[in-house]
This record gives C-alpha cells, structure tokens and sequence, in this order.
C-alpha cells in the first residue's frame, strides 16, 4: 500500500468515525428533546417522521428503516397507538399483512418532530456558510446513495 492509499485510508475511517458520531449525536439529542417535550421516544419520533413521509408500512419495513428488530417496532407502535399516534390497518394488497400508518394526532405529532429536528440541525450547522451547507448537503446525499447499494 503506497503513503497515499494509507492517508486516505486514515482519511476515510476519520470521515467514517465523524458521520457517525454526528449522527449518534443528533440522534441522541433528537430524543432527549422529543421525550422532554413530547413524552415520545427516539423511536417514535423516527417513525413518525417516516410514516408522515410514507404513508404507511408494513412493520418489517418500518423496523428495517429505523435499524431496528420487528419485536421493537411492534413495542413502539403499541405505545404510539396508546396515545392515539399511529393506527393498524389491514393491507389492501394482500390481507394477511396489516399497515402501520398516523393518525391525524400522529401526523400533527410528526410536524412537531420534524419542527424540533429542523431546529436542532440549525444549531448544528451553527458556523457554516450557505456554500459550505450546499457543499455538505449534496455530499451527505451521495453518501447515504453509496450506502444504499449494500
């Protein structure tokens, strides 16, 4: 391996680390603030924000979204149900699969969560100019199209 195939090896696992500590981070923070204010987990707020994007989904789908197993899912969604976020349904397509979707109390919920993400990601963008931002932006998007073809 020659010296520039090592630096940018170094490179790459640094940029890897950051992505993900930034992520975590923002995450973290998403439901500190999300079960602070809303009494919903990180989870939920997830879900929500992906069903209000969605529409509904079958919950292997909305477990393999979130990164999650089917068992967590089905725990968050009993407690989004209890408080009148989300609502089962049976799939249209084939009946033996039941959607998961919001309800209009969800999709009020999941504004209020995409709020609290927007402002949370202002303060920690906090610095960077608007072409650094557009800069940031398309490669974060490249980034997560890379990571989508494993």
């Amino acid at each position: 391996m020659s010296g520039d195939d090592e630096d940018n090896s170094g490179t790459a696992l640094d940029l890897g680390r950051d992505l993900m500590l930034a992520g975590s981070r923002l995450r973290d923070a998403v439901g500190r603030r999300a079960q602070r204010e809303f009494g919903i987990t990180a989870l939920q707020s997830d879900m929500l924000l992906l069903l209000a994007t969605r529409g509904s989904m079958i919950s292997t789908e909305l477990a393999s979204a979130c990164g999650v197993n089917a068992s967590t899912v089905t725990h968050a969604v009993d407690a989004g149900i209890e408080r009148g976020l989300m609502r089962r349904v049976r799939n249209e397509a084939d009946r033996r699969l039941v959607d998961i979707g919001l309800t209009v109390a969800g999709k009020r919920m999941a504004e209020r969560v995409r709020a609290l993400v927007a402002d949370l990601a202002r303060s920690a963008l906090e610095g960077l100019g608007t072409p650094d931002l557009a800069v940031l932006a398309e490669s974060l998007a490249q980034v997560t199209r890379n990571l989508e073809k494993d």
